[in-house]
């Protein structure tokens, strides 16, 4: 399968996230991307995150991406080397 490539030439901006939200529906997925603002002194809440974004897609296209970001991953820790993240952070997310 050979796909074509467009560049567009239109104002596509180019975001830097720390922060993913996601929310699953029978017909699709929902990724609200964001970037964590500069909180109030520890221990005042959690940080607030300002939304940039939110991307929309099929449950078949989410499928697709986590195969296609899995791959990619692995590729740059074969390369680069492992990325070290804490335990409790993954367990947190329960995916340790």
């Amino acid at each position: 399968m050979s796909m074509t490539i467009t560049n567009y030439t239109g104002d596509i901006p180019e975001i830097y996230v720390d922060s993913i939200r996601m929310a699953v529906g029978l017909f699709d997925f929902a990724f609200e991307l964001g970037l964590q603002q500069i909180s109030s002194p520890p221990g005042a809440g959690p940080p607030r995150i300002k939304t940039l974004a939110i991307v929309r897609m099929s449950p078949q296209h989410a499928y697709v991406l986590s195969k296609l970001l899995q791959k990619n991953v692995q590729a740059y820790e074969t390369n680069v080397g492992p990325i070290a993240l804490p335990a409790d952070v993954l367990k947190g997310l329960g995916i340790s």
